[in-house]
């Protein structure tokens, strides 16, 4: 709502404005445990998905079990075989984990075991489904709205939607809304550095890739208003 009138668009005429995928397998948890996807998942409607077993993910992703015990909040926990730590992912896995959770997941939570959702979107790049990221982007919103204190994610893709808005009803266009050009840090893969023999010389700045290419999917990095793009 701007301006007291409202606005509605379908779950696709938000995809195409935010320029991310709108199509394939739909589901929000914000829970670690894999099962919990099947208990969030749509039963009904054009959302409805055939979501992958927990057993699924955990072959497709080719998860090693590194520890059963972890200490919580003091206490000794006993991990059930659906709760991922980061770790237990294979290499190649973690760079997409990294690449993924500061696109969708953005800053915060416990980096240390991957949450369900997640875990989902490494599956559907292995298994080479599609995922439908609209939709997960507008359930995250949804729950930052109910969460007192959150902040709203998405600000630069939402930049799109104002932009949009503001193009195709000018009427509601004012003064008051201050766009403020994003700075943004390029989102690549970070490379191993090499072991430096030149111990005691002046360090030399380093540059990080704007591109990368993996085994996995694709997705395009570029300067400007382009942001990062998946295709699974």
């Amino acid at each position: 709502m701007i301006q007291h009138e409202f606005i509605t668009l379908s779950l696709a005429q938000f995809g195409q404005i935010l320029r991310i995928p709108y199509n394939g397998q739909a589901v929000f948890t914000n829970e670690w445990d894999l099962a919990s996807l099947a208990f969030f998942q749509e039963t009904e409607g054009p959302y409805h998905t055939n979501l992958p077993t927990p057993d699924d993910i955990r072959r497709f992703l080719q998860l090693e079990r590194v520890e059963s015990n972890r200490t919580i909040k003091s206490k000794n926990v006993i991990l059930t075989p659906n709760q991922i730590l980061t770790k237990e992912l294979r290499q190649d896995m973690k760079r997409w984990e990294e690449l993924i959770r500061e696109n969708v997941f953005g800053l915060g939570g416990h980096r240390d075991h991957l949450p369900a959702s997640l875990a989902h979107m490494l599956y559907c790049i292995v298994a080479e489904e599609q995922y439908n990221l609209a939709y997960f982007f507008v359930k995250r919103i949804e729950c930052a709205r109910a969460t007192p204190n959150a902040n709203l994610p998405y600000g630069m893709f939402l930049t799109r939607l104002f932009r949009h808005v503001m193009e195709h009803y000018p009427h509601l266009d004012s003064d008051i809304y201050n766009v403020v050009d994003r700075v943004v840090r390029l989102l690549a893969l970070k490379k191993t550095r090499k072991p430096r023999s030149d111990r005691g010389m002046p360090k030399a700045r380093h540059s990080v890739s704007s591109s990368s290419a993996h085994h996995y999917g694709s997705y395009n990095l570029t300067n400007g208003d382009e942001m990062m793009m998946f295709r699974c």
